[in-house]
């Protein structure tokens, strides 16, 4: 036998090198049969890796073999149970389960769907849902991936080129600030700070809400960004952590709102240092206002102020444009905005730069009339 096919063996499965150059995987199920990885590996270590998996899966039970009739159904739920993930995302992951997912595979045995059936299942969304196709399908892929990992089937037949993918519908919309101040005089007194800290300090709807007394520092004028409000799911909690580990952060904001601040703390502001900012007082001072609330509250104000289009995440986009427009580095972007990528903050500093283009060529059209008009002007008739 050539060095190359030589079977290394260990205490558990075995990796031999095949003559392209890849690793092959395998190892004896409990009825001695040996039982070969669906794929080979790039390196040894990626075999061990799938070996350590499998040794795993039998050691702790969870292994079933291919003879094993699970349906995507009771995997899907059993895979859900064991998901440490936010109550929003365990939400969306059991929307998409129960609306897209279940009524096509639910009762399926998980080794009889096949790469066919998915790329069917993907062509049958309405090509006006992009995003609810590429939510369910990532679930669906991270269901299979996670049923392969353990043995349940040989490899994950979710493999749909682009099927997550999805371009947004509509960028953000960058509003002037006459226009943030024109819809905060339309907001319900209580609210109104909200809609000129969301913009200038470029933060979400949700992290505006949750500010709490504690989170402002009216010496240093800043604001500490630790929790997000958003809409109640189930008995969760209206009031959690951030989008993102990132998004944890400081962010002053500018001596010109110092009365306004310290005006809502005093008059608005529930008690305590854990009293939230904009209290939803009316029901329960102990929560902030209800997003639904404020996004209502914000249309209403769209609507009477005559703006064409504007939504309550527009004032976070607005205020980074703004950052932008002043200079701010990549860097800077990052750090005010709570970004760990630089590509966002990029996109704002060339928003900017598109709109210093626009400026420059409405200044060249106001040169090039002002020059016909001198012309004019010192034209003498024969």
């Amino acid at each position: 036998m050539s060095s190359q096919k030589r079977r290394i063996r260990r205490s558990f499965g075995a990796v031999r090198k095949l003559p392209s150059g890849r690793f092959q995987a395998s190892y004896l199920d409990p009825d001695g049969a040996r039982r070969n990885a669906p794929t080979t590996f790039t390196t040894k270590g990626d075999a061990d890796t799938w070996l350590a998996i499998q040794r795993s899966a039998l050691e702790t039970g969870q292994w079933r073999g291919t003879t094993d009739d699970t349906t995507v159904g009771e995997f899907a739920q059993a895979w859900l149970n064991t998901l440490t993930v936010r109550p929003r995302t365990r939400y969306n992951y059991e929307k998409s389960l129960d609306r897209w997912i279940l009524p096509t595979f639910g009762t399926s045995p998980m080794r009889e769907v096949t790469p066919a059936a998915v790329r069917r299942w993907v062509g049958n969304f309405s090509a006006d849902k992009p995003a609810a196709r590429a939510q369910a399908y990532t679930v669906m892929h991270r269901i299979f991936r996670d049923a392969a990992d353990e043995g349940i089937i040989g490899e994950n037949p979710v493999r749909v080129r682009g099927a997550s993918e999805y371009r947004v519908a509509r960028e953000g919309n960058a509003l002037t600030m006459d226009t943030i101040l024109s819809l905060a005089e339309r907001m319900p007194e209580s609210e109104r700070l909200a809609v000129v800290l969301a913009a200038v300090c470029a933060l979400r709807p949700g992290e505006v809400l949750a500010l709490r007394r504690r989170d402002v520092d009216t010496t240093a004028r800043l604001l500490h960004v630790r929790e997000t409000a958003s809409a109640k799911i189930g008995t969760g909690e209206q009031v959690g952590p951030t989008k993102t580990a990132g998004s944890v952060r400081d962010v002053h904001y500018p001596a010109a709102l110092d009365a306004a601040v310290r005006d809502q703390i005093a008059g608005y502001a529930a008690p305590g240092p854990r009293g939230h900012l904009f209290p939803r007082k009316a029901v329960s001072p102990s929560e902030p206002v209800a997003y639904r609330t404020f996004a209502g509250h914000f249309r209403e104000a769209v609507r009477r102020a005559g703006i064409q289009d504007a939504r309550p995440h527009d004032l976070r986009h607005s205020g980074a444009t703004l950052a932008a427009a002043t200079g701010a580095t990549v860097s800077e972007l990052m750090a005010r905005l709570g970004h760990t990528s630089p590509t966002v903050a990029l996109k704002y500093q060339h928003a900017v730069r598109e709109r210093d283009r626009s400026i420059a060529d409405a200044l060249g059209a106001a040169l090039t009339g002002a020059r016909a008009d001198q012309t004019g002007d010192h034209h003498v008739e024969d």
